[in-house]
């Protein structure tokens, strides 16, 4: 009889903290989840407006479920007086998949900002089975309307580039919005920052 994979085997919890941010709350998380023996196999976190975002995949000793680690995170953080939520959840192993060749593309929007323009972008995206892997909305200013959104998207093979360019643009021009797309590899070495 065939041994399962290590792969299969594997117990692989998702954590998601968010609440104010405050010096020491990635060693509170890190300390609980190390006291537990999950390794921290992917993590990104940021700080947004001063609140705290970040997700966690893990793996866990076999016996320890995502309740325990819900709940020794969320008391070591409440045992620092710091405000933040915390849940758990089992990992999906599948995820999604188009099941065909994709390329890496930045599209960057910039203008002045109103309540539909993710959704109004994101849908040509969703329309066009062209997957979102990051997004970044930025405010130039407190005092400032004017926003720019990153959007890094794996852009099938099978789609037509020319028109699926004019597509964005021509969403983008009647609203007002300057847009622009790149292949991710032009996109980094134009804002390739040179080490000096």
């Amino acid at each position: 009889m065939a041994k399962p994979s290590i792969e299969a085997i594997v117990n692989r919890i998702v954590i998601s903290v968010i609440g104010r941010d405050c010096p020491g709350v990635v060693y509170a998380i890190t300390s609980a989840l190390a006291k537990e023996k999950c390794n921290i196999e992917e993590l990104s976190q940021t700080i947004l407006k001063g609140q705290f975002a970040s997700i966690f995949i893990v793996s866990a000793p076999e016996g320890v479920t995502e309740e325990d680690v819900q709940r020794v995170v969320s008391l070591n953080l409440e045992a620092r007086k710091m405000d933040l939520t915390v849940a758990a959840r089992s990992f999906e192993t599948e995820t999604f998949e188009s099941g065909e060749e994709t390329d890496p593309f930045v599209v960057t929007v910039n203008g002045s900002d109103r309540p539909e323009i993710i959704a109004m972008m994101s849908s040509i995206f969703a329309e066009q089975k062209v997957n979102i892997e990051s997004l970044k909305a930025i405010r130039m200013g407190e005092d400032s309307n004017e926003c720019v959104l990153v959007f890094e998207v794996a852009l099938p093979m099978s789609i037509n580039r020319n028109a699926f360019r004019q597509m964005l643009q021509a969403k983008a021009r009647s609203v007002n919005l300057a847009i622009s797309i790149q292949h991710e590899n032009i996109f980094e070495a134009i804002h390739r920052v040179p080490i000096v």
